[in-house]
């Protein structure tokens, strides 16, 4: 008798969250502005409840991931501009002896950029795989268990799964770059005409930023899971259902922010190489006043970077709480959605 009521209270009880699923979900999909809100808030209770991981993995890992990454533009900036110089002088050239030695010297231009490149690669790219992990795996652990982690335990999940994400993302720059080259080939095909153009890179952005989207889930994927590579990516975007505009609107809102710090950054490099910097005539003023706007837009940076993956993961969370997860054969993780 008693085992008979306990099998009905449970069935009870699995309906009734069955039942409190689906209304959770019918709200999300009713109201997708909430929930990117909903998002958002989350994300940003992270850093006060989590000051010192938050601190630490700003100072030692995004910042300089930001310092590196302004410091490439602000050293290859001279190279572009000569290498489109010469370019340009090559197309006027008089004769082609002179088209020749022009198109030359670019090349050699070109391939001091391209070392310049690689010796800043390397770095940024280690930074960015080790602050990736450590602030999902320290916000995941903040937002699904209530749990503060330190940063070496952090950096103790980074030295235990890192050849995960780093497949990953490998994964990720590749298709970022089919995708890429199939927008320009459309754009090329589509025609001269400047409305269809413009349509094809419209929407070639508009899907871009939904390509970034699912790889930043497959990245927080595989961090969390055992999974890397396309299946973690298509693990990612398997947990987007019925989210997949949210999860759009928020990798749309971090572009925005990031295209809003690399413009004002290019306009910043333009104004003080055109000699056109404010307070002119007052050269120690425009210095100082030049450090402090690269300063701000640096820190920016970092905290942007930093706080993308934060969201990242919470919205992870939040749409992993509509599955179930079993494992089978001790290795194989598969997500059954509650009907």
């Amino acid at each position: 008798m008693m085992s008979q009521r306990d099998d009905e209270e449970n069935s009870i009880n699995n309906n009734n969250n069955n039942v409190d699923i689906i209304i959770n979900d019918s709200n999300d999909n009713i109201k997708p502005l909430f929930f990117v809100l909903k998002i958002l808030y989350n994300s940003l209770e992270f850093f006060p409840r989590n000051k010192r991981i938050s601190i630490s993995i700003f100072a030692l890992l995004t910042l300089p991931l930001s310092y590196l990454i302004f410091s490439f533009s602000l050293s290859a900036r001279p190279i572009k501009a000569h290498i489109y110089h010469l370019e340009a002088l090559a197309r006027f050239a008089p004769t082609r002896f002179e088209a020749r030695h022009v198109w030359k010297e670019s090349r050699t231009e070109a391939i001091s950029l391209l070392r310049l490149r690689l010796l800043y690669f390397l770095p940024s790219y280690s930074l960015s795989l080790l602050s990736a992990i450590t602030a999902v795996v320290s916000s995941h652990s903040s937002s699904s268990a209530g749990k503060r982690l330190s940063l070496r335990a952090a950096l103790s999940h980074a030295r235990l799964s890192w050849k995960r994400p780093l497949v990953t993302t490998i994964c990720i720059y590749a298709v970022l770059l089919l995708y890429t080259q199939v927008v320009s080939f459309v754009a090329v095909v589509s025609g001269n005409a400047i409305g269809s153009r413009m349509l094809v890179w419209v929407i070639g952005l508009v899907l871009e930023i939904y390509v970034m989207a699912v790889t930043g889930v497959g990245l927080v994927v595989s961090v969390l899971e055992d999974r890397f590579g396309f299946d973690a990516i298509r693990v990612g975007s398997d947990i987007m259902e019925k989210r997949r505009l949210c999860g759009w609107v928020l990798t749309s809102w971090f572009v925005v922010v990031s295209g809003l710090i690399g413009w004002k950054w290019e306009r910043m490099l333009v104004t003080m190489m055109d000699g056109n910097a404010h307070y002119r005539g007052k050269e120690q003023w425009t210095v100082v006043i030049g450090g402090l706007e690269k300063l701000v837009l640096i820190v920016l940076y970092g905290i942007a970077v930093l706080w993308s993956y934060v969201v990242t993961t919470v919205f992870y969370c939040e749409c992993r709480k509509r599955h179930v997860i079993t494992t089978q054969n001790d290795s194989n993780i598969v997500a059954v959605q509650l009907l």
